[in-house]
């Protein structure tokens, strides 16, 4: 099955505009970047200058006013990364460039690029590659995570690290291959790099402690960095993985859920029987924030990750779903969010995979005084899916003959899935008990039009049914019951329908921990803090001189918030989490007001030790 190219005189053009619009959007990115100096008056003293034309001027007012170093190297927070654009495009860059390297080393034909080559793709314009679909589903989504951590490890936002992914993707295209430049892989790498790259970028922040130091510290840098590895790179060469400080706020979740199951599963046939071998497998889910209330502008402050490996496949199934804009309604009884999503599954029996943008309306209702039921439904455009497809007569995929006359890199085809715009809808039932989930109920429905492959219209629906009993302590077993169908309607002319349904059930253990103060053993993060201040940085005290609990007791499920924190002397009551929590569980109230008794004895102590060197230092 050819490759469809579009027609490449109309999208020779549009290849050009696509392109200069990317780097006119970065251009903007950049010039706004050298212009705007952090604002001081929101974080220290003010400046001994107002007017402040360029970056230089700033940062010459920040040294004569003596605010600290991290505002002059341009940090949004201490524990920041440096604002740097032009860094940021260079570092992309250089990604491609080891990308093209590593095809060299492997042998690639496609890896040997040249000027005529870049020309040959400008001219040609878009087409639809041939490639395998773990590659295409995988593999360009985490290349384009790279991309856009480029951008947040040199202090970008997530939209502007957005506009650095799609710099990324479409250079690569152009000038990466002599492939000419694909439109599916431009889409799947800028918005699966999006959704991968915000996630590892948080996950690896959970993993940090930016407090400790010795091996340790530099133990949690290490793993850090194979999550997100530009980031852990950048922070190495900075000296940044060895500095302490606090965490960046915003990269503090309010909450925090996770647990692993481990079991077999049976998949069965398109006649419903359950003829195949138990298959096991392995499977991560993770909870970051609070996706079911909160008014919330920060992308991905919440968001739920799913990766499953084995049952069927290596990678059998990965899935992240990122708010990007929450606003609860009807006074807080309906949160209203935003979400990107990214889908892949891959097995034995079907594969499909997916970039789509839904709303969700959810509600959470209170059975009784231990019992919860969340329900969120939503429904939204795929931008782009992929589903495994045969042409009208085949039943099974035929063995592929190497020929090698192209060389290695460059697929030949055919390719057996299609590609496709679509929408897609579902709901999602949780029933918990002492926020422990014990019984969920899932529908997702999903429609594909063939814009590539087989001309053909997809219709899919997947439901399943868990439920979970809690053993001992935070391990339980649970069983799952799932049912995937799917119908094919063909533009042939004899208007074909086929139908495919795969029956799955699985049975496992599994272990979860609950909240930001629980020992999370998925991460590895234990986060407590108690009673720390920090009395060193001359002109600025925007410090916690109070204290930070998290889980005092692990059974009161108690959220993560901070008070007490000082700046300028003045007590602000800051959230380490804007918006995140509302108040805190009222053991820690009586611990805010003995911390600030033994501040208090502290200052006396400190003052009377000092009036006593001063007696002996006269005498």
């Amino acid at each position: 099955m050819p490759s469809v190219e579009v027609e490449p005189f109309e999208m020779r053009r549009v290849a050009l505009v696509m392109l200069g619009s990317m780097l006119c959007v970065v251009s903007l990115c950049a010039a706004q970047g050298t212009q705007e100096a952090p604002s001081p008056d929101a974080i220290g003293p003010p400046p001994l200058l107002a007017d402040q034309t360029n970056l230089f001027a700033a940062a010459s007012v920040a040294e004569t006013s003596g605010q600290p170093a991290w505002i002059v190297e341009r940090r949004a927070c201490e524990g920041c990364s440096p604002r740097s654009v032009g860094r940021a495009l260079f570092q992309t860059t250089i990604v491609n460039v080891m990308y093209g390297l590593a095809n060299l080393v492997r042998g690639q034909v496609t890896a040997k690029v040249t000027p005529k080559t870049w020309w040959a793709n400008m001219e040609q314009g878009w087409v639809w590659d041939l490639d395998d679909f773990t590659v295409n589903q995988i593999g360009h989504p985490y290349q384009g995570n790279n991309y856009f951590n480029t951008g947040r490890a040199n202090g970008l936002s997530f939209y502007e690290s957005a506009a650095v992914a799609a710099f990324g993707s479409s250079t690569w295209e152009y000038f990466g291959e002599t492939n000419h430049a694909s439109l599916n892989d431009f889409i799947n790498t800028t918005l699966g790099g999006i959704a991968l790259g915000e996630m590892f970028h948080r996950v690896a922040w959970l993993v940090r402690d930016t407090r400790a130091t010795g091996r340790g510290r530099m133990w949690r840098e290490i793993g850090a960095t194979a999550l997100d590895p530009i980031t852990g790179v950048n922070r190495f060469m900075r000296g940044d993985a060895s500095r302490v400080t606090d965490k960046p706020a915003d990269m503090v979740p309010s909450n925090l859920t996770a647990f692993g199951t481990a079991g077999v599963l049976w998949r069965g046939t398109e006649d419903n029987a359950f003829t195949a071998s138990p298959q096991a497998f392995v499977e991560v889910d993770a909870v970051y924030g609070d996706p079911d209330k909160g008014h919330s502008r920060t992308p991905y402050d919440a968001f739920a990750m799913k990766l499953r490996f084995g049952g069927g496949s290596g990678l059998s199934e990965a899935r992240v779903r990122g708010r990007l804009l929450g606003q609860p309604l009807k006074d807080g009884t309906i949160q209203f969010s935003v979400v990107q999503s990214y889908d892949f599954q891959k097995n034995d029996a079907y594969a499909t995979g997916s970039q789509s943008f839904e709303g969700a309306f959810g509600f959470t209702q209170n059975l009784s005084s231990t019992t919860r039921f969340w329900m969120v439904g939503w429904g939204g455009l795929t931008v782009l899916g992929a589903i495994d497809s045969l042409p009208v007569g085949l039943t099974e995929v035929p063995e592929e003959e190497e020929t090698g006359d192209a060389g290695q890199g460059v697929s030949e085809g055919p390719r057996y899935y299609d590609y496709g715009p679509g929408s897609d809808f579902g709901v999602t039932a949780i029933f918990s008990r002492n926020n422990r989930p014990f019984a969920t109920i899932f529908y997702e429905g999903r429609h594909l039009y063939s814009l590539d492959g087989v001309r053909a219209n997809h219709f899919l629906q997947r439901g399943r049914v868990d439920l979970l009993l809690p053993l001992r302590g935070a391990f339980g077993v649970g069983v799952t019951g799932e049912y995937f169908d799917r119908r094919t309607f063909y533009q042939d002319a004899a208007a074909t329908r086929v139908k495919y349904h795969y029956p799955q059930v699985r049975a496992y253990f599994t272990g979860d921990r609950n909240d930001l103060g629980s020992p999370l053993w998925i991460f590895g993060l234990l986060e407590y803090e108690s009673m720390r201040s920090r009395r060193t940085l001359p002109h600025y005290y925007a410090i916690p001189r109070g204290f930070k609990v998290c889980h005092v007791l692990l059974h009161s499920r108690a959220t993560c918030s901070s008070r007490a924190w000082v700046r300028h002397g003045k007590f602000l009551g800051h959230e380490l989490n804007p918006g995140a929590v509302a108040s805190l569980n009222p053991k820690a109230d009586k611990l805010n007001v003995l911390a600030t008794d033994l501040y208090a004895a502290n200052d006396q102590t400190m003052a009377a030790a000092n009036n006593n060197i001063s007696k002996l230092r006269a005498d």
